[in-house]
């Protein structure tokens, strides 16, 4: 859970903020008028949040991911050791 602090505290405490960020994975919410503003979040939750809104624009990858989970849902899965069996048996044909 978020801390929430007003941006008055936030402007006087951002170093110590920034610490519980960094070193402690805390979420920090702040406010305006009483009202959301902003977040900060450690930084790889940041580029994660990137990362997943990259993939989300992208239909092809969308497609491929609901391919995926289509297969799943039939059951239409290959286990890893049976699809190494079947690359070394492709590269021994070769």
């Amino acid at each position: 859970m978020a801390k929430t602090v007003p941006v008055r505290e936030f402007r006087s405490k951002l170093s110590e903020l920034l610490s519980d960020v960094a070193d402690r994975r805390d979420h920090v919410l702040v406010t305006r008028n009483g009202k959301p503003a902003a977040v900060l979040i450690p930084i790889d939750e940041y580029d994660a949040l990137e990362e997943t809104a990259d993939i989300l624009s992208d239909s092809a990858t969308c497609a491929a991911i609901e391919g995926g989970l289509a297969e799943l849902s039939r059951d239409e899965t290959v286990t890893l050791s049976d699809l190494r069996k079947e690359l070394a048996e492709l590269r021994e044909t070769r």
